[in-house]
């Protein structure tokens, strides 16, 4: 493998964090659910036995769950930076700031562009509420690395030029995302139902 097309790095990426220890960074409940079972079990077994050596079992389980519960506190994950760049972008919405949400976006990303010049243009948005938002597996083998999200939300807003009789609109899109030097970007989105007729 000493040819200069052969480049390991994105395998390795690809399995450099295990898939368990990501879920626990995601969502350390059932480590706590998992503590509280074994404490009481051990404190059954105290009781029953009395024996010293069991309370300092409990103890370190104890202190387990509390170094994993602030481990979770102090890593994000890269699907948590999926979710921080989704956050992003619609607070910039709601600020009606188009330069911020464009600065969300991938450079390659001239049809979102297009799209997100056009929706500003048309209406001031006062609120985005996510209601739905759902990430799917980070595809590090890609380049950069991708990931695809499907959002669901309600948006608020006024129309500038008066046409559209209602003020509330359910968005659904699916957005494909790409990782830039740590920080990721919308790079293409589906908008099935575009008013404009496109996708």
């Amino acid at each position: 493998m000493n040819g200069s097309w052969f480049t390991p790095q994105p395998f390795l990426r690809a399995f450099a964090r295990p898939k368990h220890m990501t879920v626990l960074l995601e969502n350390p409940l059932p480590v706590i659910l998992a503590g509280i079972v074994v404490v009481a079990i051990l404190g059954v077994v105290l009781i029953q036995t009395g024996r010293g050596v069991v309370l300092g079992v409990m103890g370190g389980v104890v202190l387990l769950v509390a170094a994993l519960v602030g481990l979770e506190w102090l890593v994000e994950t890269e699907r948590e930076r999926v979710e921080a760049a989704i956050d992003a972008g619609c607070a910039a919405l709601e600020a009606n700031d188009p330069e911020a949400v464009l600065a969300c976006l991938a450079p390659q990303a001239e049809i979102t562009e297009n799209t997100v010049r056009w929706a500003m243009q048309r209406v001031e948005i006062v609120r985005v509420k996510v209601t739905h938002l759902e990430i799917g597996q980070i595809n590090e083998l890609t380049s950069p690395p991708s990931v695809k999200v499907h959002l669901s939300a309600r948006i608020e807003f006024h129309d500038r030029q008066g046409e559209v009789p209602y003020q509330h609109y359910p968005l659904e899109l699916d957005l494909t995302l790409r990782r830039y030097d740590g920080r990721w970007l919308v790079a293409g989105h589906t908008w099935k139902d575009d008013p404009r007729g496109h996708r």
